[in-house]
């Protein structure tokens, strides 16, 4: 007698992939665990990397500019040197379609405060229009002759509250006022007037920042400015921004991505691991299935429901999890960023899957080259 419209009804009735995973809660619960686990430590290390770079370019990402003048050849901040004529920015500004150009002067360098120093971008701005300065002052206001802006989080790490000094360039400035988002793992952002930075560097345009008035797309602005600034080198926001995480990425590639290389493989490992071992705790059951005639393709269907359940729960909780990390971590270790994106949530649930898959159906794909009989008895 066929077993099989019994396993067909059955089948019908019942989602066996979800049935027989939950059928044990506590196995269930700990195979889910363990793959969020590892998926975690993947989105975490992630997290870490594009957190630094955005960190890293926040001063521009966050600036109202829609084009970037520099010197010819130069593409970026970091790491680089700039230096331009006085009268870039009024022909930038004489440009049709252009709103402002404002000079910035800008420089890497140090601050220092009572408790340490650390390593500082300086960038003097119009302090009249705040053009070229911080997107915004959290407390205090706009520094003058003397005075600087530091970021909150180097002030917390280096003792420099409002009304404290601050040394930049060996020469000592009130911090007047508090700006955030500055601070990276590598290095931290002063900010000072364009006259205060003349006094301690020298009068010096290193870059010119351009709005346009809304009238033309920014590649088109961009455009027209390079046409009126020969010898300089013109992008607009968004290039210069993937100018600069290039530059970082390339200084930081080999550690980075050596971090990320293997956490990802390590992740994967557990999740195959994981999974053949759920697979193999099972087998009685999938036995039980072969006996009662279901084919091959149903065993395998059975275990890539499972595969999917899990994989799916496990993503969830781990993004979960990756999101409350990335805003409880800067409150501990503010020069720390986590940012969790889409993009690396659907790459490791990719690669979840496919190293999931694998692993469970092999000890399935071997299961199903005995005959029914046999696997029944083997898997008792």
């Amino acid at each position: 007698m066929s077993h099989l419209p019994v396993l067909t009804d059955l089948r019908r009735r019942v989602p066996l992939g979800r049935r027989v995973l939950f059928g044990d809660r506590r196995r269930g619960a700990l195979t889910v665990t363990g793959v969020a686990v590892a998926l975690l430590l993947v989105l975490v290390l992630d997290a870490l990397r594009v957190g630094a770079l955005e960190r890293v370019t926040a001063y521009i990402r966050t600036s109202r500019a829609d084009v970037v003048v520099s010197q010819e050849g130069v593409r970026t901040m970091h790491m680089s040197a700039s230096s331009l004529p006085e009268d870039t920015a009024d022909k930038a500004a004489a440009v049709p379609g252009v709103a402002w150009a404002v000079p910035v002067a800008f420089t890497s360098t140090a601050v220092d405060g009572p408790d340490g120093r650390l390593l500082t971008y300086l960038i003097g701005y119009d302090t009249v229009t705040g053009r070229g300065g911080p997107t915004r002052i959290e407390e205090g206001r706009a520094p003058g002759r003397g005075e600087a802006l530091v970021d909150d989080a180097a002030a917390a790490a280096l003792d420099l509250p409002v009304g404290s000094a601050a040394t930049v360039q060996g020469v000592p400035l009130t911090v007047v006022g508090l700006v955030s988002g500055g601070t990276s793992i590598t290095n931290t952002t002063v900010f000072v007037s364009a006259q205060q930075y003349a006094d301690l560097v020298a009068p010096t345009v290193s870059y010119v920042l351009v709005a346009g008035d809304g009238a033309a797309h920014a590649a088109e602005l961009a455009a027209a400015v390079a046409a009126a600034l020969p010898g300089t080198t013109v992008q607009t926001r968004e290039q210069f921004i993937a100018s600069e995480s290039a530059v970082v990425g390339d200084m930081s590639a080999d550690l980075l991505t050596l971090m990320d290389l293997v956490g990802y493989l390590i992740a994967l490992g557990v999740v195959a691991l994981g999974l053949m071992t759920s697979t193999l705790d099972r087998l009685r059951d999938y036995g039980v299935l072969k006996a009662l005639g279901a084919p091959t393709r149903r065993l395998a269907g059975t275990v890539t429901s499972q595969v999917l359940w899990i994989t799916g729960l496990a993503v969830t909780v781990a993004t979960v999890l990756a999101v409350i990390l990335s805003a409880l971590v800067p409150l501990l270790a503010p020069t720390v960023e986590l940012s969790v994106t889409a993009g690396s949530v659907v790459s490791a649930a990719i690669g979840a899957l496919a190293a999931g898959l694998v692993g469970a159906l092999l000890p399935v794909w071997r299961l199903a080259r005995v005959d029914a009989a046999t696997a029944f008895r083997s898997s008792r």
